[in-house]
């Protein structure tokens, strides 16, 4: 008996240390912001910073982006604050103070909520926005969207155009001495 309420125990403890260490997403900036109430500054070594499941995040003079598993990205406006959390197995971004622009993979991959309001979004690209308040000019647009997208389709088009060219400018030729087609047709 007592060596299975041990087990028990155990099994209970190491279910919560789970629950509580999953990763909702991730954070991305370019100037400091508030992660749990500590100040983060980018660019010492750490490209981005884990979101768990009830964090606090303020952005810092630039936004910062949330970036979910499933490709969703939420963009805080600079000095909007947010609460990230789950509900079951649905990240959720509760914006509390300033606005945001989501870029969604479908309608409910992140439920979306205004203060403690749903938001239930018509399209998987939009904005929120605490109050009356009016978007910032200029943090957010169109262009922004399409650089976002655009620009991410560019990098994976050069990575796959350099590897074809390179792949293409080494075959049937002798490359003896030339470090740019190793290993490929090389006499």
């Amino acid at each position: 008996m007592r060596r299975s309420v041990k087990f028990l125990a155990v099994v209970t403890a190491l279910a919560v240390v789970v629950v509580a260490q999953t990763q909702v997403a991730t954070i991305t900036s370019t100037s400091p912001f508030q992660l749990r109430g500590v100040g983060v500054t980018p660019g010492q070594g750490v490209p981005s910073w884990p979101v768990m499941p009830g964090d606090i995040i303020q952005a810092g003079q630039t936004p910062l982006t949330l970036s979910f598993s499933d490709g969703s990205s939420i963009v805080l406006s600079p000095g909007g604050t947010a609460k990230v959390d789950l509900a079951g197995k649905t990240p959720v971004f509760q914006l509390q103070s300033g606005s945001a622009h989501y870029m969604l993979k479908t309608l409910s991959s992140v439920k979306l909520e205004e203060l403690k309001v749903t938001v239930n979004p018509k399209d998987v690209i939009g904005d929120l926005v605490i109050g009356s308040e009016k978007l910032p000019a200029g943090w957010w647009t169109t262009g922004h969207t399409l650089a976002v997208i655009g620009g991410a389709a560019g990098a994976t088009a050069l990575g796959v155009g350099v590897a074809k060219a390179k792949s293409a400018s080494c075959k049937g030729q002798n490359q003896q001495g030339n470090n740019n087609c190793q290993g490929q047709n090389q006499q």
